[in-house]
């Protein structure tokens, strides 16, 4: 397999470049990676030599109209960037009619893919938008077998590949270079469809064994797939919100005020005594009766103690943003989100330090709060979060 090293050297130059770009933003986002799963089909179109027209397909006198199919796997590392594999099974064809000759072609190619949002790049980063618009650039290897025929009757006059080349089953083995633009549609949080359209520029002028004209072959390939999100990586603390809906019924929780214990107030009852006094025999008959009373002893001074403040033992909050070992600035925080610095709450818990909104006594508070805060003030990736007595949890109770 022969390699173009001017144009390769080229391609691998942009593709690491905008690998460099991706992890300087990746550093950015904490809470945006997932990995996601396509399958796709459509049309697979050929331009280069033996072709009626130079953009359009035709349909009668060998249809170069072909279908594909493929596999995709991308790792999803922030709002804007992903990396992408992708394996692509599919058919090619072409017709010269004024050179009598068409040819029939089929392909397996792999390939590796920057994925940009441009949607998150140029307007909000947004996680929930219904349209997203992205660009993709990689490189690949394609394995094809080509059979060239004479059209007027359908004789063979020449192949590539098919048992002679080096790549799979004998095919020709060649270098890629792919470029496109697509449409993914949000469905739901776990699947979306998209529509994307990609041109593969080979390394070489041979697919259609017709060495002259058009020094690189180029070949389309549009789709229509469906994507299913394997889920979430977040790097926050904690498990994330829609981890706990899926796995937690919603309960609310009353917290018991503690018990308070006052000290009865008692007064001591006054004490009378009677005393009578034993007298010598007299003529008078009048008793004399005297009685005394004691003093009454003054009343102890009672302690009052205050009723205790009550408490919250455990509280549900929304957390906004985390960073590991290094505190953020409030007023960063509050500027980015619209949200007030005082609101603003710093926990530091293993070495993270975490920023949460508000307190709330029951789940259902807390996740109305976290969708207002996702809605209008653009924290995307904000969730609920339990504290108990100040501490914040590992699991929502």
């Amino acid at each position: 397999m022969k390699i173009n090293t001017s144009l390769f050297s080229r391609i691998f130059f942009l593709f690491f470049l905008i690998i460099t770009i991706n992890q300087g933003i990746n550093a950015q986002s904490q809470n945006s990676a997932y990995w996601k799963i396509n399958l796709n089909g459509g049309t697979s179109l050929f331009f280069g030599d033996i072709k009626q027209y130079r953009i359009w397909p035709i349909t009668n006198y060998e249809n170069e109209w072909r279908l594909g199919g493929g596999v995709a796997i991308t790792r999803q590392f922030s709002p804007i960037f992903g990396l992408r594999g992708q394996a692509v099974f599919g058919q090619l064809s072409g017709t010269h009619r004024s050179w009598n000759r068409f040819f029939d072609d089929n392909y397996i190619e792999f390939n590796l893919n920057t994925v940009v949002n441009m949607s998150n790049l140029i307007g909000r980063t947004h996680n929930n938008r219904f349209a997203n618009i992205y660009l993709t650039a990689g490189i690949g290897l394609l394995n094809y077998n080509t059979t060239l025929y004479r059209l007027s009757d359908k004789k063979i006059v020449g192949n590539e590949g098919n048992g002679n080349g080096k790549g799979i089953g004998g095919r020709t083995l060649e270098g890629i270079f792919s470029g496109g633009i697509g449409v993914d549609f949000k469905i739901n949080d776990k699947f979306s469809v998209n529509i994307e359209t990609t041109n593969r520029i080979m390394n070489s002028d041979k697919l259609d064994t017709w060495v002259n004209g058009f020094p690189y072959d180029v070949y389309n390939y549009t789709s229509l797939g469906i994507s299913f999100k394997l889920g979430t990586s977040n790097k926050s603390i904690g498990v994330s919100q829609s981890a706990y809906e899926r796995t937690n019924p919603r309960k609310q929780y009353n917290v018991e005020s503690p018990k308070t214990i006052y000290k009865k107030k008692v007064i001591p009852t006054p004490i009378e005594t009677e005393i009578v006094p034993v007298s010598p025999p007299v003529v008078s008959t009048k008793k004399i009766v005297t009685t005394v009373k004691k003093a009454q002893p003054e009343p102890r001074a009672i302690k009052v103690y205050p009723e205790p403040k009550k408490v919250k033992a455990l509280e549900y909050r929304v957390q906004i943003r985390a960073k590991y070992n290094r505190p953020l600035k409030r007023s960063y925080l509050s500027a980015k989100y619209n949200i007030p610095a005082s609101d603003i709450k710093e926990d530091k818990h293993n070495g993270y330090y975490i920023y949460t909104v508000g307190s709330f006594d029951t789940y259902e508070q807390a996740r109305q709060k976290r969708n207002r805060l996702r809605s209008y003030n653009g924290a995307t990736d904000a969730f609920v979060v339990a504290f108990r007595n100040g501490k914040r949890l590992i699991k929502l109770p």
